[in-house]
């Protein structure tokens, strides 16, 4: 019997206005009154992941947020993990983006810092209508020149949980890739989105991702893995839908993805999240 559902946000729980429906947030509901733990697991970072849990007729328990960089209570109030990337890893990233004309988005766990990368790539993004709840921009720092980028990474008390490279060219996004691969010091998640047209990576320290992040919470709540059930959509789901005793892919989701997974569910469109609660996990409390 599955105690522990973990469910990703964009593309999954989310519909296409960044928000949750009534119809999976009181899905979610009814699996919590089953006495289930519900963790949000995204790649978004811990600020973001309460915004879409007050959106639950109830909060989540838990969150797996930044790729399973942190691992911690929805309120912060407790940490079972934290793993993010350390002084030698954010200058091996600067380096790559430097070398390749670009320059990174860096993740703490209640903010972020951007360049004029990811502000380009969300300029696409709503370009081409795609909407993006977030609380992210309230605690965003802009980071103009190289410079300034050495200079965040001398400044001691920062965190950084992840970093994303974009760049409008997705063979430089490749390009980015490979040299951070040939280190064999980084986790890579990439993402394509619009037939190939837009294509980001987002990047981890060496063993943290999604899958990581969900078991070591499934062992802090005394679960097996095998008492969990993983519902995702994109490349960074992969990791904990192959762990989960039970992964439901999204109808929305890459064919690479569907193959992955032990079952597919409808679109994140057409309330995804909930049928698959009620098909896999409600009824077998009945």
């Amino acid at each position: 019997m599955y105690q522990l559902l973990a469910l990703d946000l964009d593309g999954t729980l989310l519909d296409r206005s960044s928000r949750v429906t009534k119809q999976n947030a009181r899905a979610v509901r009814r699996a919590q009154m089953a006495g289930v733990k519900i963790a949000l697991c995204t790649g978004r970072h811990l600020a973001d992941a309460r915004l879409f849990g007050e959106q639950l007729f109830a909060p989540a328990d838990w969150a797996v947020t930044v790729n399973g960089a942190l691992v911690s209570r929805l309120d912060g109030s407790e940490i079972v993990l934290s793993a993010g990337l350390d002084q030698r890893d954010c200058r091996t990233i600067l380096e790559v983006c430097s070398r390749y004309a670009s320059d990174p988005c860096f993740y703490t766990a209640e903010r972020l810092y951007f360049g004029d990368g990811f502000n380009r790539f969300f300029d696409e993004l709503r370009r081409r209508g795609y909407h993006m709840v977030s609380r992210q921009w309230d605690g965003a720092v802009y980071v103009k020149e190289m410079a300034d980028w050495e200079a965040l990474l001398e400044e001691k008390e920062l965190s950084f949980s992840k970093a994303i490279l974009y760049h409008r060219d997705p063979s430089v996004v490749d390009g980015m890739m490979h040299a951070l691969e040939a280190t064999g010091r980084f986790e890579l998640a990439p993402s394509v989105m619009y037939g190939g047209a837009l294509k980001n990576v987002e990047v981890n320290r060496k063993g943290v991702h999604k899958g990581r992040g969900l078991e070591r919470l499934a062992a802090h709540l005394g679960f097996s893995m095998q008492q969990v059930m993983a519902v995702g959509d994109s490349d960074n789901d992969l990791t904990m839908l192959r762990q989960a005793g039970l992964s439901v892919a999204m109808g929305n989701a890459p064919a690479h993805i569907r193959a992955a997974a032990d079952a597919c569910t409808a679109d994140h469109t057409e309330n995804g999240v909930a049928r698959a609660i009620e098909r896999y996990l409600l009824e077998e409390r009945i």
